[in-house]
This record gives C-alpha cells, structure tokens and sequence, in this order.
C-alpha cells in the first residue's frame, strides 16, 4: 500500500475512533449504558470472596416487632435488649421505625432499655419515597424514641432489585443524619458523598441469628433461657426478615434478603476498606488513547492483534479487579470498541466490497453509481459482458484470477488509455464515453472487439476472450438507472448475432410507470380499464359464424391501450394471472349469456396460461364461474397457451382431464411453436388444434407452410379433434384453407378483434360480403 494511501487509512482510522469516543462519552454522560457496569459489577461480586469482619451480627425477627396493637412484643424487645447489653454487646441498631404509639408502659420499657446503652443504641429513621415521588422520612414516636440516637437509611433500588451505593450521611430537608452503614463502621461523616458497594463478601461469614431463637421458651418446667449469640464487643442489627412497607433486596447470588443486609454489605465495605472504583471516564480514555497510538501503525494483522488484546484485556481487568474488592466501569469503554469496530468494518467493507475490488483495486459499480463526475457530465455508459468468464475461471489456478481481468482490461485500455474502468459482479466490465453517437459508439466497440480476435497470455496459458456490449446513452443524471440500462443491454447481447446492444430510451415516467405496473392492473380490473373484445371464428366451408375467441385490452386513461402481452406477463410475474383469468373468464361466460338471448347461440373460447394448469385452482375456477353465470358449459373453450411451459405432464393431464369433465372443450393454442408442441399432444387430452398464425399466414407464397397446414389438418383427422387456423389474413389463404378441408378459421380476412355490439352487427352482414371484406 502506498505511503499516501496510509496515511489517508491512518487519518481514518483516527475520525473513527474520535467519532466512537465522543458517542461512547455522550451514552456514558448520560448513564444510559450504566445497567452494562451493573451486570459487570454482579459478576466481580460472584467472582470475589471476602470473609466478613465478624463484628457485625445481624439478628432477624419474623414478627413486626413495631406493630402497636401488641405490646407484649416492645416489652420482649426491650428484655432482649438488656440481656444483649448484659452480654457485653458494643452498639445495637434497631433498624425498624415505632412510628404509632402502643401502651405506655410497653413504648417506655423499650425507651428506657435503648436509653441504658448510654449512647450506643440506635434507631434508624428510612426515607422512602411516596407515590407523588417526594421523598418522605419515617420516623419512631417519640415516647420510644426520646433521647436515643438516630441514624438514617435510604437505600435506591435499580431496576433489578440492587442498590449498588450508599451515602455517608442521609439528608432530609435541614436534618443530616449519620447513614447506617457509615455509622456502623464508625466513619466520620461525608455529606454529600456516597461509595459504593462492594458485595464480594461471603454472606455465609456474616453472623446471624432470628430474634425467635434468642427468646425464653416456656415448657412443663418453667421458662428455659436460651444461649446468648455471641455478640461481646460486636455491633448487633436487629431487623425484619419481612416487612410489609419495604420491597426486599437482592444481591448477587441471592434474591429477597433482609433489607438490613444491603446497609450490612456497605458497614463491610467501608471496614475493609473496599470503597475504590476505576471509573468509567478513566477506562474509556485508557482505551481511547490505546485506539490513537494503534491507528498509526500500518501493520493490519498488529493492529488487529490489539484490538483482541484490548477486549480481553477488559474482561481479565474485571477479574483482577474482583479479587482486589475495586469496582470498575466498563460499560463507556466496551461501547467504545463496539461503535470503533462497526464503523471500521464498515469501512473496510465499503473499501473492499463496494467501492473498490480486493484483487484488483479497480473500483466497482457500486463507485460509478456514486459518482457524481458522470451524474454531471452525463457521457455514455458501456458494459462489456465476458462471455465464459467463469468457465475460465474454474480452470485457471486462482492466483491468476486476478491476472486474467487485469490482462483483460489491460486490452481494453489499449484503445482509450485514460478510461477509469469500474469492476461488476463476475463477467462484467464498465466505463465511460463521452461521445454519444450510436454509430461512433459502434465502431469503437466494433475495433474492440477486434482487439480481443487473438488470445490473452495469462501465465503460459492462452486464453480465448469473447466480449459483447451493452450500452446507455440516456440522457439522464440517474447513474444507477443508466448503469442498470446498460447491463440489461449487456445481458442480451450474444456474441454471434448481437454484440453490441444499446439500450432503448425511456424517460423517468415511463420507467415508473412500468415498474408501478402491478399494482395498476388491480385498479384496472376493478375499474373497469380492462375489458373484453372478441373475434369471431366461422366455418371455412359456409362462412357461418360458430364462434368467438375472447381477447382482453386494457386502456389506461393516460397511457392509451396497453399492449396485452405486456401486462398479462406482468400479471404472470406478479402471481396476479389467476385474478385476470377469472375476470376474463367470467365477463367471457356472461357475454356468451347475451349472445344466446340475441339468437346466437355461439361458443366462446378463452385463453388460459399454461402457468395455471399445474394448479387444482383453475379448476375450481371453472367450475364456479360457470355456477355463477348459468352458461352452458359444451359451448366454452378453454386455448391453453405456450404449452411448451408446462414443466409436468403428470399433473398438467389430472387438471385439464378434470376441466374436460366439467364440460368445456380443451384446444391447444399456438400449435407448432415451441419445443413441447408435439409431447404436449402426446400427452395431454386436447380436443381441438390451433394451428399458429406463423404457419397459416403464409401457405400462399411459402410451399413448406402451406404443406405443414395441409399435414396438420390430416392430423387432426387422424386425432378425431378439431382444427383452427387462425392468422387469416387475406382471402386467398382463406380459398386454400377450404380447398385443404380446413373446417375452422379466424383472422383479419374475417374480421378483427370486435366489441361485443359488433358482433350482432356481424352476423347481421351477408355471409359472402363478410369473406371479402377486411373489417
């Protein structure tokens, strides 16, 4: 690669790793990505096990020892407390509010058993936060409370039921307070500070008791005392282990423990000394400065090789630091390398798979779509289609792939040395012309052409290259639509009979217009654009109107007439042909109706893709329109066209045996074109021929027509199945079809394509004038 190059790389890669900076710092700011630093935070605690100082113990009571409407259990409380002082228990925390009075004698008991630890007992007042979101302290009565000390609480719980810090005093409007843990621990006050929590601590090593089994038992020989806890010189938490006006709390590893334990966890934290945290900014900068000093070396698989180090290097740092008891912050800098990578895989995705071929270094379509020097000097777009491409390919070694198209542009560089030649999918090749003349367009390709006459030398290997052309002189910015033009012309060309195809001119409306088509003909059908038309089929030998073939038309009332095989094979691309078909089918059925109530009794035939005889649903079809209308089945013909489509014989025969036994006659249409025409005789039940208008149009001036009708009407002599020309164009094909005993025809001769009034008007003519003249 060269320096400059690089440098441009480098640059890159130092926008990118700017850009993730600053949007990792903004979620960071924002702390929208700090559940990522709480989940890391549960695994360091699972990680992590400290042993407890011991000094805490924590004694649980099952019973709401504050309910006011029993006494009796203030008054075993403040026992429990004098025989915990008697043990030579340092400081007591009743974390529990007295918050209504119960009796005198049991509120002043419980009084004056907190009062006999001279100030080493303790009530603590929570705050709490009420439903309009005001936060709101809760508070002991005073005749409980009175001249005891107090600490506060206010534990915040995240979305999953952590609260990961807490504050070294508690403050409550003008009221500062000592927080539980910092007291426990015997930290001076911090206000305004917090810390957090370290949970590495294993819960098994923190003593505990329930209130239950520290009180007496009654029995048949009096009241047995039970042991004390082992609590001299230690702090005692006595708390609920249920409280109906506090949710539980949760820590890593376990779910619903006593709130008391968060408060607990944090006195741990503080006695240990386990209050460090590496934060976030701190991280994200370390990571960000590391991404800097990586984005100038030019090594690929050494920057590569660090960016790895760099992501484990996070999650080992989780670990260390678990072991350490410090909390770090990971979140900003894992956002970091992951907004870092998107966008250097995004670029290097553009670079090496749209922009710029990996191989060659040449640039890609997707380059000439994007660029804005051809969007405005509009020049014409060609492109070489290689023919064999991939046949080469496979047969050369792949490490001369890229050889074999550099010698191929190579050639065709030989002619315009300047042209910036843009790399497509496989067997494709573009650039551009400023001359727009068809005719010097051609015989520049034409000595192009010339040029690749003799073999390309890839290697020792000789190697043939066939080249054809398509070409867009659209007068339009749109490169996308243009380069498009020109790859479908490409695509169509072939090397013996169309080298060189230039694409047909089409402005923006009628390209969206054809790509709108679709749904258009929804609209058509039920609007009534699309309609019926018919042309009537007679007797050769009498002239007799017997019948009419149903055709379908579609005027739009901006584009005119479309033509109909452009939208029936949009319907077909569409899935849309069976709508259509029943359309036609039942106006067709109904039309019948109303011949027959004008004294015509005629058969009417209708079209039906060969697409839809694989599918039982034609037959259904069938059967309900005829239901619905009342027409006579016998009198309807049902063309199948393009047989040589139908890919299963099998199932093509189940379904059109079926659409035979509902009556309607079954004829193939278009007989003798394509490949299938003679196995789709072979095989399927029709009962009537349509001989093609590519055979009958011409038996009068071409021998070999007029003898494949001839063999085709004995065929169907031969067959027991009727016989229609159709194609008739003049009455002298008319005069040779009678004298070969043809029975059936249609054709201009007759009359073209009518609206169904003129079909009245038709019959009405004289039968012979009807033979002679065109309509």
């Amino acid at each position: 690669m060269s320096a400059t190059k690089e440098r441009i790389s480098a640059m890159e890669r130092i926008r990118h790793a700017s850009w993730a900076g600053l949007i990792a710092l903004v979620l960071t700011f924002l702390t929208i990505i700090e559940p990522i630093d709480q989940m890391t935070w549960v695994t360091q605690s699972r990680l992590a096990s400290f042993p407890a100082s011991g000094d805490i113990v924590y004694v649980g009571s099952a019973e709401d020892l504050t309910d006011p409407d029993s006494p009796e259990r203030r008054e075993r409380l403040a026992t429990t407390l004098d025989r915990l002082r008697a043990s030579g228990t340092e400081r007591v925390y009743l974390d529990m509010v007295f918050d209504r009075p119960s009796t005198p004698d049991a509120d002043s008991a419980l009084n004056t058993a907190l009062r006999a630890y001279d100030g080493q007992a303790y009530l603590v007042q929570s705050i709490t936060t009420g439903l309009n979101g005001v936060d709101e302290m809760e508070r002991s009565f005073p005749t409980v409370g009175e001249r005891v000390e107090v600490v506060g609480s206010k534990r915040w719980r995240n979305f999953l039921g952590y609260t990961w810090t807490s504050p070294y005093v508690v403050s409550f409007r003008d009221q500062a307070l000592p927080s539980l843990p910092a007291s426990i621990a015997g930290q001076s006050a911090k206000p305004g500070e917090e810390f957090r929590i370290n949970y590495g601590f294993d819960l098994a090593s923190i003593p505990t008791h329930r209130y239950q089994d520290l009180q007496p038992v009654s029995g048949p020989l009096g009241t047995v005392q039970q042991p004390d806890a082992d609590v001299d010189g230690k702090v005692v938490v006595i708390g609920n282990l249920k409280r109906a006006d506090t949710n539980a709390s949760n820590i890593p590893g376990h779910i619903e423990v006593p709130a008391s334990m968060v408060d607990i966890y944090a006195a741990e934290t503080l006695k240990a000394g386990l209050t460090d945290t590496i934060g976030s900014y701190t991280v994200l900068l370390t990571v960000l400065f590391a991404l800097y000093l990586l984005s100038q070396s030019n090594r690929r698989m050494l920057r590569r090789a660090c960016y790895a180090g760099i992501a484990i290097g996070l999650c080992v740092a989780v670990y260390v630091t678990a072991l350490m008891g410090v909390k770090i912050e990971i979140a900003g800098a894992l956002f970091l390398l992951l907004i870092y990578a998107a966008m250097r895989v995004r670029a290097n995705w553009r670079t090496s798979y749209r922009l710029e071929d990996p191989d060659t270094g040449l640039p890609t379509f997707a380059a000439l779509e994007n660029s804005k020097d051809v969007a405005e000097t509009v020049p014409a777009i060609i492109v070489a289609k290689i023919h064999r491409f991939e046949e080469v390919r496979k047969t050369l070694p792949s490490d001369l792939h890229s050889e074999y198209m550099l010698r191929i542009i190579g050639r065709l560089r030989a002619a315009k040395e300047d042209a910036r030649i843009f790399l497509g999918p496989g067997h494709l090749i573009a650039w551009t012309l400023p001359e727009k003349e068809p005719a010097i367009i051609r015989e520049h390709l034409e000595g192009l052409r010339a040029l690749f006459s003799s073999p390309l030398l890839v290697d020792d290997n000789q190697v043939d290259v066939g080249i054809t052309f398509g070409v867009d002189i659209t007068p339009s910015p749109n490169v996308v639509r243009r380069l498009a033009g020109a790859v479908e012309a490409a695509e169509g060309t072939t090397e013996t009979y169309e080298p060189i195809e230039i694409a047909e001119l089409a402005s923006d409306e009628d390209l969206i217009w054809n790509i709108s088509l679709q749904a258009r003909i929804d609209a058509a059908l039920s609007n009534g654009e699309i309609y019926l038309i018919y042309q009537p089929k007679i007797l050769v030998a009498t002239g007799e109107m017997v019948g009419v073939e149903a055709l379908v038309r579609w005027r739009d009332p901006i584009k005119g007439l479309i033509p109909p095989d452009h939208f029936i094979r949009q319907c077909e691309n569409a899935g849309r042909m069976s709508q259509l078909t029943r359309h036609v089918l039942r106006d067709a059925c109904q039309a019948g109706i109303a011949f027959e109530e004008e004294g015509l009794p005629l058969s009417v035939a209708v079209n039906v893709s060969a697409t839809l005889v694989h599918e039982r649903d034609i037959v259904n079809m069938v059967r309900e329109v005829l239901q619905d209308t009342g027409f006579d089945p016998h009198r309807l013909t049902l063309e199948i066209t393009e047989t040589y489509r139908i890919s299963n014989y099998e199932r093509a025969a189940e379904i059109l045996n079926d659409l035979a036994a509902l009556g309607p006659k079954i004829s193939m249409d278009d007989f003798g074109v394509g490949a299938a025409s003679l196995e789709a005789l072979q095989r399927l039940p029709f009962t009537e021929l349509k001989i093609d208008r590519a055979f009958t149009s011409a038996i009068k001036d071409n021998p070999k027509s007029a003898a494949i009708v001839r063999n085709v009407l004995n065929l169907g002599k031969d067959l027991r199945v009727i016989v229609v020309a159709e194609g008739v164009e003049d009455e002298a094909t008319l005069t040779i079809l009678r004298d070969s005993g043809c029975l059936v025809a249609q054709g201009f001769a007759i009359s073209r394509p009518i609206p169904f009034k003129e079909i009245l008007v038709f019959q009405s003519v004289d039968k012979k004038q009807s033979l002679t003249n065109m309509v």
